[in-house]
């Protein structure tokens, strides 16, 4: 009943009409999601930083992420590379000279930069907490809310360009975990080759082959 309430006020303000030319949460979110489906591919310069709630200890790292239509993107950070093609995922750890390979699976719980920084995800409510303008136009700060029970993820805090772009993404979980994208530089339809989502493991990395068990 709780869920249902808190679906239903997040719809009736999601639909609420603009002011001043504002426009609603569903305007935004339907504006990205148009500008995601005429995007090809993409090559995004993040920073991630990653509060735990315990310890307050945080960890930042720098990446690029180069994603290409369907299920086809690949994370390059200082710690960890993964790749996938669509259909096989690599995950190499420089650290410890292994490459672990599975089958792609499409696991909407994952906090990746795949999900949150070219679009918005569909399953969630959202409302528009702010708008900022900016020297090149505006910033919207949405929240967004899972629309299922048994998400993993507790509320997204996404902050959209007025081109209708990601600007940063604040992802909460169950344990509040808190894991900041912040985009640092995007550039859409390069033409990036499929040869850019496969992965050969360096000579003398240890291969664990998990499609086997």
């Amino acid at each position: 009943m709780k869920r249902f309430l808190v679906a239903f006020a997040l719809t009736v303000f999601a639909a609420l009409p603009s002011f001043a030319g504002t426009p609603t949460a569903s305007e935004i979110v339907r504006n990205v999601q148009e500008n995601y489906n005429q995007t090809k591919d993409a090559t995004i310069r993040f920073t991630q930083t990653v509060v735990y709630p315990l310890s307050k200890l945080s960890k930042t790292i720098t990446g690029t992420l180069f994603l290409k239509k369907r299920n086809m993107y690949r994370i390059d950070t200082d710690d960890k590379v993964i790749v996938t093609d669509g259909k096989t995922s690599w995950v190499y750890l420089p650290g410890s000279q292994q490459v672990l390979i599975d089958n792609f699976r499409d696991d909407k719980n994952t906090i990746t930069p795949d999900k949150f920084l070219l679009n918005v995800p569909s399953d969630y409510f959202a409302v528009l907490l702010s708008t900022r303008q900016l020297d090149s136009g505006y910033a919207y700060t949405l929240r967004l809310t899972p629309k299922s029970d048994n998400s993993f993820i507790r509320s997204i805090r996404i902050v959209i360009n007025s081109d209708w772009t990601v600007r940063s993404a604040e992802v909460a979980d169950m344990n509040d975990t808190r894991y900041t994208y912040k985009v640092d530089s995007l550039a859409m339809n390069t033409g990036l080759p499929d040869s850019k989502f496969e992965f050969v493991p360096p000579k003398g990395a240890q291969v664990v082959d998990l499609r086997q068990h």
